[in-house]
């Protein structure tokens, strides 16, 4: 007896059929955005278009480091006291020469200049520890 394959009719079988299926829901301004893009595209089909608009874009992923994100804030706010010191520092000048006799503003503004040389070495300090943290956690993360 030979065994011969009947037709059984109907579509031919797809190489490579879909059978994954995603649903998420937009909210009217969301879907009008869509609908625009998709309007704008120029594609027949708006499954292929939102396949294209997931799959062929790049997307990069973030991800957010506490001790960073800290580190960083502390950061900033140091730097906007230091450039709170700065405009204090400019005030104290002006007034010193304004109000003090010449003698006495000299030796106000000559301790002033002690303590803006050790802000100076701290300043130094922050920058270089901030360079080896650079180099230690941000520069050593591989890129996404």
């Amino acid at each position: 007896m030979q065994t011969t394959s009947k037709n059984k009719g109907g579509r031919k079988q797809k190489s490579n059929p879909k059978k994954h299926r995603h649903v998420f829901r937009l909210t009217e301004s969301e879907n009008q955005r869509l609908l625009t893009l998709f309007a704008s595209s120029g594609m027949a089909n708006k499954a292929n278009f939102l396949v294209s608009l997931l799959l062929d874009r790049e997307i990069t992923t973030v991800k957010v480091d506490v001790g960073v994100l800290q580190y960083h804030t502390l950061l900033t706010k140091l730097f906007n006291q230091f450039k709170a010191v700065g405009v204090n520092y400019n005030q104290i000048v002006k007034l010193c020469n304004q109000y003090f006799s010449q003698d006495r503003a000299k030796r106000s503004i000559s301790r002033l200049e002690e303590y803006t040389k050790d802000l100076t070495k701290l300043c130094y300090y922050i920058i270089k520890l901030s360079k080896e943290f650079e180099e230690k956690h941000l520069n050593s993360k591989g890129k996404v």
